[in-house]
């Protein structure tokens, strides 16, 4: 559990360098490796470091996740919809997928 945390840590840690981040308040944000890491332990699923490294393989520049800008209210969840939908690791509730059009 330690690798894996640590491994979450170190991946917040390289997309919140000056590199990978537009603005400073920008790092203060987690990235969205650490962000699935906290939905993944919040689900009962146990955080591997294969599920993290897909999420970091999504994340483009300046820490976006799949088009989404890190410091946008949806980050965090499209990062849960990315772990539902794309990896199937967690269960969502219906009304939580609304926003991409996936009603009934």
């Amino acid at each position: 559990m330690k690798r894996i945390a640590g491994l979450a840590l170190a991946l917040t840690l390289i997309a919140s360098t000056p590199a990978f981040a537009a603005e400073k308040s920008e790092k203060a944000l987690p990235a969205a490796p650490a962000i699935a890491f906290e939905i993944l332990e919040s689900h009962g699923v146990r955080p591997t470091g294969d599920i993290l490294k897909l999420v970091a393989k999504h994340m483009e520049t300046y820490s976006a996740f799949m088009g989404i800008a890190k410091d946008d209210p949806m980050y965090r969840h499209e990062v849960m919809h990315f772990l539902h939908c794309e990896l199937e690791v967690i269960e969502m509730e219906h009304d939580e997928c609304m926003h991409h059009g996936m009603t009934e």
